[in-house]
C-alpha cells in the first residue's frame, strides 16, 4: 500500500510545469488532441497482430492502465531533461524495459 500511494504522488508531482515544460492545462489541451489519434492506431496494431477483429467489446476484460497519458508524460520529461531510460523507470515506479521503446526487427 505504502508503495502505490507513492506511486500515485510522484507521478502526480511529475505532471508539474517544472518537469514537463507546458501547463497542467497545455498537458490536458495535449492529451486530448492526441489521445484518439493514439487509440486508434493502438486499436489498427492490435487488430493487424491478431489478423482480426476484436472479439470481445472495448472495456471488457481485465481493467485498462491509462497507458497513453503515462506514455505522453514519460516523452515530455525524457526530452526536457535527456535522462537515461532507467532513470524514467525509477521515478515512474517501472521497469525500464516499460521505458524503453520497442523497436522494429
Amino acid at each position: 500500500m505504502h508503495g502505490c500511494v507513492y506511486t500515485r504522488w510522484a507521478r502526480a508531482a511529475l505532471t508539474h510545469p517544472v518537469f514537463t515544460g507546458i501547463s497542467r492545462q497545455q498537458l490536458g489541451e495535449l492529451i486530448a488532441e492526441l489521445a484518439d489519434l493514439w487509440a486508434a492506431a493502438h486499436q489498427a496494431a492490435l487488430q493487424q497482430r491478431r489478423g482480426h477483429v476484436r472479439r470481445r467489446a472495448a472495456r471488457a476484460g481485465p481493467k485498462q492502465r491509462p497507458v497513453f497519458f503515462g506514455r505522453v508524460l514519460v516523452t515530455l520529461v525524457c526530452l526536457r531533461f535527456q535522462l537515461p531510460h532507467q532513470a524514467l523507470a525509477v521515478l515512474y515506479g517501472v521497469g525500464r524495459s516499460t521505458i524503453t521503446p520497442k523497436r522494429a526487427a
